[in-house]
């Protein structure tokens, strides 16, 4: 159910911008986190296990080639008893490629090495094995090689990693909006939801199980709401109804005993103006029940608070009302309207916001200071401004008076009543389509301006 007071709140799911606050950005994030965390890991260990894999590669091809050198030392030594002459011949014949040969005697002196080649330098691998006639055969190479393939195996995975990673920082976002389609559907509907006597599901039946618990913790939520809505609508109306009879009462014998021939004039004066407010508070009353049954979309009085209404009219009504009340302020008071400002509203209603404004502006100022009425049409609708010359309202109460039974400290100070007159005066300008904003003012008051949808604009 949309709130009336709240009427202009608006929640943009779709189409916004994303934050780092969005909900959707968090998941996509997440997701770029993860995946990046799977490819580091997944591009370590092979990275590991190949590097291992190379060693262990080396350090067998190393042994293989030292047994082999040594059988070969071994067999030509048959022919040459000289292990000079026998390891060179060895060497000659079956030299592995590659690596580094030494041939040692029985008390580790180099004999033979590998000819033409320089022994590696820095980091290397040996691996030795005896032979027949003792001595030994010492083979080595450089771990240059092998740090060369793992820098290869490092860089065929980075130039594979870049890709995927942009391919799933895209589809992250799909996703995560896929996901999040439920909840920008519930937020949708509840921004959409009106009053119209019934409460609609937020659910569906395609919903994952986490979404279809919050949309029916919503629509118990709206359940809930929706009784309390109706029993405040109630017990309002039952109240109205309620004054309707001493108010009619009330009306009734004041005319007839203003009709009696023998009254003292100031008395017949005060009675005038007595049976004025009566009647006044009596067209309020109806006015408000007709507030309440208007906020129906089925209610017939709904069209009632769309009828032509010249607020020009209404405030030069009020300006005259005002002035045979504070006669003694008529100096402090001015009015600028423009002939005609028509406007879509219920003149009961409207009066009674416009009374509300000029009485709290007559009320807030002393004799001397002030007060300024100006109605005016602009931008497809009719505005009423009233400003004072009066102590003002602060900042952080610009909204709260707007607050059932909120009075600032200034309000409580000096002045009777009970907070109820702006709430109702904001009520009825959203209940017509409109609203009422306060701000300073240039005379060092207070300034608040009501505007309502004219009578020609698109409703």
């Amino acid at each position: 159910m949309r709130d009336p007071d709240h009427s202009r709140r608006r929640i943009r799911l779709r189409g916004h911008h994303l934050s780092s606050h969005s909900l959707e950005h968090r998941l996509a994030r997440i997701q770029q986190i993860l995946a990046l965390g799977l490819i580091l890991l997944i591009a370590t260990i092979s990275v590991w296990i190949s590097a291992r894999t190379l060693e262990r590669q080396e350090t067998t091809f190393l042994f293989d080639s030292a047994i082999q050198m040594a059988r070969s030392i071994a067999i030509e030594r048959r022919d040459a008893p000289d292990l000079p002459t026998a390891a060179e011949s060895a060497l000659e014949e079956n030299a592995p490629v590659g690596v580094y040969v030494r041939v040692l005697d029985a008390q580790n002196r180099e004999m033979v090495s590998s000819p033409g080649q320089e022994a590696p330098h820095g980091h290397r691998r040996e691996a030795r094995a005896a032979f027949a006639g003792g001595g030994w055969v010492v083979v080595s190479m450089s771990d240059e090689p092998r740090r060369r393939a793992v820098l290869a195996i490092i860089l065929a995975l980075t130039v594979t990693a870049l890709p995927l990673l942009l391919v799933v920082s895209a589809s992250s976002r799909v996703i995560a909006r896929r996901a999040l389609r439920p909840l920008s559907r519930i937020a949708s509907q509840a921004e959409n939801t009106s009053w119209d006597g019934q409460v609609r599901r937020f659910g569906s039946a395609g919903d994952p199980a986490e979404i279809g618990a919050l949309a029916g913790s919503f629509d118990r939520l709206l359940e809930r709401l929706d009784e309390i809505l109706r029993a405040e609508r109630n017990f309002t109306q039952d109240a109205a109804h309620e004054l309707r009879t001493p108010l009619t009462v009330l009306c009734g014998e004041i005319e007839y005993a203003v009709q009696d021939p023998s009254m003292p004039p100031h008395i017949r004066d005060g009675l005038d103006r007595a049976l004025q407010q009566a009647r006044a508070m009596s067209d309020l009353v109806e006015a408000l029940l007709l507030l309440l049954q208007g906020s129906d979309p089925e209610s017939k009085a709904r069209g009632e608070l769309a009828q032509p209404v010249n607020l020009s009219d209404l405030v030069r009504d009020l300006d005259r009302e005002f002035r045979d009340v504070e006669r003694q302020r008529a100096g402090d008071f001015d009015l600028s309207a423009e002939d005609e400002v028509l406007v879509r509203g219920h003149s009961t209603l409207l009066t009674s916001a416009i009374r509300n404004l000029l009485s709290n502006a007559f009320k807030f100022t002393a004799a001397g200071q002030r007060v300024r009425v100006r109605v005016f049409n602009g931008s497809g609708r009719g505005t009423v401004v009233v400003e004072d010359a009066g102590p003002g309202i602060a900042s952080a109460d610009r909204e709260r008076v707007f607050d059932p039974f909120f009075r600032s400290a200034e309000a409580r100070a000096g002045q009777e009543g009970f907070g109820l007159g702006l709430p109702i005066l904001r009520r009825v300008a959203r209940a017509h389509g409109g609203d009422v904003l306060v701000s300073s003012s240039s005379l060092g008051g207070a300034r608040f301006e009501l505007f309502i949808p004219t009578w020609l604009s698109p409703s």
